[in-house]
């Protein structure tokens, strides 16, 4: 019985290994895609948190109530440990040990300096362990101390910036403070990023003005800290900061993140047993930026990996399919001796096991050890449903034997074009068919908030299966309307060659529905991405205004002449910017934006959105302030400017979103002085340095650089990843199912050849032969898929968001690329020359391949 097996085995080799190696690569795909996909993520968690996205508990107090609270560093440690006992589980897993700090409000220096000073005293524990002393020694101050210079130690680096040597008296108005030590960081820490004052002057701006100051912390001990606390009117600052750890942070942490956010201010501000506390952190709006880009993202990929896994699904069917067709007149002859089902199932079903199963574990062992990310349950269950798929394929090949004898293989006919379906495959197809429509109704219903909702990642399978019943339903009409055409040739290549395409199988014919799914994917992938690039491209253009634009505190015409002279500028267009305008029934402030609008639009005709009118318009918010009549601005320094709204402007390159202005011809704002202005300008490789040097001091935005930008988010770069490898992994697996049917097939239409050689069909005829054979199924495949993954975006409408890559910019043109085309018919090529090369290589002479009597 055993060598009965291994016979089976050996005459069985070319589809068992098919199987085997499709299952491999299936199931090391199933594994090293998502795991690196999802490191993606995690990466881009990652880069969203920042470097100053740590966690505050701050709070303020001052005399006998803080000192009772605080009385000394043990207490002030404690207080950091109950914080973070209150931190829920997500933060705390993300967050390193508490660092507890006291920060005094910043005095003026007294003096007369080139620009203002303002010193902070902080008392920070966690600093001592980080420094070592230059010169002098610890700031000791007697316990109990309330008058006299307090001894404080300050950087050393801040001392030779500023001009303080050892032993100085540094003047804070009522209280006077001496440097008795100077120090320097023992290294590098991120300990000190939100600390810069302490090592450095850091600038800053005097209380309620705009002048700049140097800023500084000076550390102080504990007893220097009680010292404060006895002046009642004094409010000291309370801060324990939990530092975030970047790299422990995952993309699945931040959904929950939001939310024990929130629970986690709300224990702050229950606590009684201390002074009034709330929570300070950068993460709320990152957050929330993060997870809408997640959301679009997990979108998008989703489809592709759901379409990706149904060509891989199809792909394995159509490999156990045929290895079920080369066992069919085994298991015919069986059963016509009497063989149960059970016993047709041990050589049917344990010969698709045996090349499945071990290749099945072999491709996740191998996946897991490419370490591209963290394991996927989804990849278990992926691989779980391809090898049950496989295994389902050998139970229906051995239920089609069920009626029994020889009969089963020799007498039916089971031709595309022959055959008729059945009322029961009818019914399935309809349902099929029905089942598409409702998931993308259903889809197109809960639009965005589908997210990664199974039902996202179904749709491309279901409407490319549904699309693949119509197609193999209108497929053998298409054959036999050809036919009479090919009958009038003289040549019999293609009237033979259609011939041999309608007497294909269900079986044979799999490689059309495989097919049609990878060029789905493909389709739709590399419509999206193209889609994207092309969104971003515009939100640049709305961005910028231009190919560059200079903020300038005030131009003249002279400033303007430089600009317009600097290599690669062939235009520039001045526009003045005036803030704080008002009418006089609404003080509402809003921003009043002169520009000559005919020429802006001649200047950067690609920027979206500019309406082509040459009278006043006004922002959404500015509409709803100003109303629908004439309406006067205006404001010191600027003459009166009537506005007579013409129409409404959604965004004007250099005004925030969703802010109030209005925008009116240049000649009405033009005698306004002392505002700024920017300048659009256009150019074909303007020379940066030179456009700086021509416009010093003043900001300068270019496109490229905000294009950069972009770009370069780390979910926009997975996605784009995830996009091309999706593309190129359509294409490999519809151009293996091919080569499977080729090859698998290859001995047997080598017979075939071998006749139509013997009557007279040359070399040449037989490779022509070959391309006919597998046209129309890459044809119909190919087109039908293309067709659908270009229409994939508009049919799941909402579910495919991408407004958060493109400044909020609706991404609406899904058109291919031309390297999407060009690998499309890249593709078509390969199959081509495969079906050449597989015809080459099993080419039999007609003498060895004819048996005598044939």
């Amino acid at each position: 019985m055993r060598s009965a097996g291994m016979r089976l085995v050996r005459a069985q080799w070319a589809p068992l290994t098919a199987l085997a190696v499709l299952m491999l690569v299936s199931a090391l795909l199933a594994v090293a895609v998502p795991s690196r996909t999802t490191a993606g993520y995690d990466r881009a968690a990652a880069a969203a948190f920042g470097a100053d996205a740590d966690i505050h508990v701050k709070g303020e107090a001052g005399g006998a109530a803080a000192f009772a609270a605080v009385p000394s560093e043990a207490a002030l440690a404690a207080n950091a440990l109950a914080w973070r006992d209150r931190l829920p589980r997500s933060l705390a897993e993300v967050t390193g040990e508490p660092e507890s700090s006291v920060t005094s409000p910043g005095d003026r220096v007294e003096g007369e300096f080139r620009r203002p000073r303002i010193l902070y005293l902080g008392w920070e524990p966690g600093a001592w362990q980080r420094i070592r002393f230059v010169s002098g020694h610890y700031p000791f101050n007697k316990p109990g101390q309330t008058s006299g210079d307090m001894n404080v130690a300050i950087a050393k680096r801040y001392a030779d910036q500023l001009g303080y040597k050892l032993g100085d008296r540094i003047d804070l108005g009522g209280m006077s403070v001496r440097v008795s030590g100077l120090y320097a960081p023992v290294k590098a820490d991120q300990f000190w990023g939100p600390r810069a004052r302490i090592l450095h002057p850091t600038i800053e701006y005097l209380p309620n003005s705009t002048i700049e100051a140097d800023a500084g912390t000076a550390l102080i001990d504990a007893s220097a800290y009680s010292r404060l606390t006895r002046d009642p009117h004094l409010k000291l600052t309370y801060d324990w900061r939990f530092p975030v750890r970047t790299g422990v942070v995952s993309a699945e942490q931040t959904r929950v993140m939001v939310r024990d956010l929130d629970a986690f201010r709300s224990a702050v501000e229950g606590r009684a047993d201390l002074f009034p506390c709330e929570v300070s952190t950068a993460l709320d709006n990152r957050l929330k930026e993060f997870l809408g880009r997640l959301h679009a993202a997990q979108s998008v990929v989703g489809l592709a990996f759901g379409g990706l896994v149904a060509v891989a699904a199809g792909l394995l069917l159509l490999a156990a399919g045929l290895l079920g067709e080369r066992l069919r007149p085994i298991l015919g002859v069986m059963r016509a001796r009497g063989a149960s089902l059970r016993q047709l199932a041990a050589p049917a079903c344990g010969l698709t096991a045996l090349a499945a199963v071990p290749a099945a574990l072999l491709g996740y062992a191998a996946g897991r050890l490419l370490d591209a990310g963290p394991p996927q349950t989804a990849s278990l269950v992926a691989i779980g449903l391809l090898v049950l798929a496989a295994l389902g394929v050998s139970a229906v090949m051995v239920l089609r034997e069920r009626g029994g004898g020889l009969g089963s293989v020799t007498e039916r006919r089971d031709d595309l074009v022959a055959a008729r379906p059945s009322r029961r495959r009818l019914v399935m197809d309809g349902l099929l068919v029905v089942l598409a429509m409702i998931g993308v109704v259903l889809l197109r219903e809960r639009g965005a908030s589908a997210g990664t909702d199974p039902l996202v990642a179904a749709v491309p399978a279901l409407l490319g299966a549904a699309l693949g019943v119509l197609v193999l339903r209108a497929y053998p009409y298409l054959l036999r309307a050809a036919g009479p055409l090919l009958r009038r040739r003289t040549g019999a290549v293609a009237f033979i060659g259609l011939a041999r395409a309608s007497r294909q199988n269900l079986v044979g014919a799999l490689p059309l529905a495989v097919l049609l799914l990878a060029a789905t994917i493909a389709g739709f992938t590399s419509t999206v991405d193209t889609a994207l690039r092309n969104g971003q491209e515009r939100a640049s253009w709305a961005e910028t205004g231009a190919e560059a634009r200079v903020e300038a505190g005030s131009l003249d015409e002279a400033g303007l002449r430089r600009i317009r002279a600097v290599p690669g500028v062939t235009g520039a267009v001045r526009v003045k910017v005036i803030v704080q305008a008002s009418s006089a029934t609404d003080q509402a402030p809003m921003t009043v934006v002169g520009v000559d609008l005919d020429a802006y639009r001649r200047l950067a005709p690609e920027v979206p959105g500019i309406p082509d009118t040459s009278g006043a318009l006004v922002s959404p918010l500015a509409a709803r302030t100003l109303g629908s009549g004439t309406v006067t601005l205006s404001r010191a320094g600027m003459d009166p400017v009537t506005v007579e709204p013409s129409g409404q402007i959604a965004r004007f390159p250099g005004q925030e979103k969703n802010s109030a202005f209005v925008i009116v011809p240049y000649r009405t704002v033009a005698s306004a002085t002392g505002f700024p202005s920017h300048v659009f300008v256009a150019g074909d490789h303007i020379d940066v340095k030179a456009l700086r040097a021509a416009a010093p001091g003043d900001d300068i935005v270019l496109r490229q650089r905000v294009l950069r930008e972009m770009t370069g988010l780390p979910l926009v770069s997975v996605v784009h990843e995830t996009f091309r490898n999706g593309a190129l992994a359509g294409g490999v697996y519809g151009l293996l199912a091919v080569l499977l049917v080729l090859v698998v097939g290859a001995r047997a239409r080598g017979r075939m050849t071998a006749h139509l050689r013997a009557l007279g069909l040359s070399r040449r005829q037989s490779r022509r032969l070959a391309l006919v054979e597998i046209a129309p199924v890459l044809l119909c495949a190919v087109g039908a898929g293309w067709v659908l993954g270009l229409l994939l975006p508009e049919i799941t409408g909402p579910a495919v968001d991408l407004r958060p890559y493109t400044g909020g910019f609706a991404v609406t043109a899904h058109v291919p690329g031309l390297p999407a085309l060009l690998g499309l018919l890249a593709a078509l090529l390969l199959a081509a020359a495969a079906a050449v090369a597989v015809d080459r290589a099993f080419d039999a002479d007609p003498g060895n391949a004819l048996r005598t009597g044939d």
